[in-house]
């Protein structure tokens, strides 16, 4: 059972990847049937090894049909998931499955919490004591170079962003300069709402692929 259902499994990745969605949930609809069956003739069907592999289904049925609505996402979410994955996140309490489980049920929170946080920034009232403007920041960058203005900075300054793309090319400059820990800072101080935001998500993604 385990040779077939894992070539199932595998099949119905690969129609996810090239965005057949009905083929891939039809598949999975056929790798749950099998499971069944091997569950109810099973005399040990709560081993590890069956609640893995269930994990692993209910988190490619759960992509997969979010995927219908909220496409984009989805894939950011899957593209993630292939990560921790192969990492196997050996020093987190929970599974990669149910990381990625956890964060589709707060899908629509997440979600509401990313656009009022853009939203935020975009009409944020910014009080300049509180420390220096991005667009003051690329000044100083082109005067003496990002790492050295950086450096100056990080202990003394907060850096204020008006808007996303301020802080996505800030980050991107932070892996390129050097400061990937500080980057994986930021991102976890952010919490799970960036996983949502495709571009953000593929910045983390080449981090966490690199470390």
């Amino acid at each position: 059972m385990h040779t077939h259902y894992s070539k199932i499994l595998t099949k119905a990745k690969q129609a996810f990847i090239k965005r057949e969605y009905a083929q891939s949930l039809k598949l999975l609809s056929y790798a749950h049937v099998l499971s069944e069956e091997h569950s109810n003739a099973s005399k040990d069907s709560q081993n590890s090894e069956d609640s893995k592999e269930f994990l692993e289904l209910k988190t490619l049925c759960a992509l997969t049909d979010m995927a219908l609505e909220h496409e984009e996402e989805a894939r950011a979410l899957f593209e993630y998931y292939q990560v921790i994955y192969k990492k196997n996140q050996k020093n987190s309490k929970e599974s990669p499955e149910e990381i990625i489980l956890s964060m589709i049920d707060n899908f629509d929170q997440n979600i509401y919490a990313l656009n009022l946080a853009i939203a935020h920034l975009e009409n944020i009232e910014i009080d300049k004591n509180d420390g220096i403007l991005y667009k003051d920041f690329e000044i100083l960058e082109k005067e003496i170079g990002f790492k050295e203005a950086f450096t100056d900075l990080m202990f003394s300054t907060k850096i204020i962003f008006t808007n996303k793309n301020e802080f996505l090319f800030f980050m991107q400059n932070l892996v390129k300069y050097g400061f990937k820990d500080v980057a994986i800072n930021y991102f976890e101080n952010i919490g799970n709402i960036v996983y949502f935001d495709k571009d953000f998500a593929k910045l983390y993604q080449k981090i966490l692929q690199n470390s």
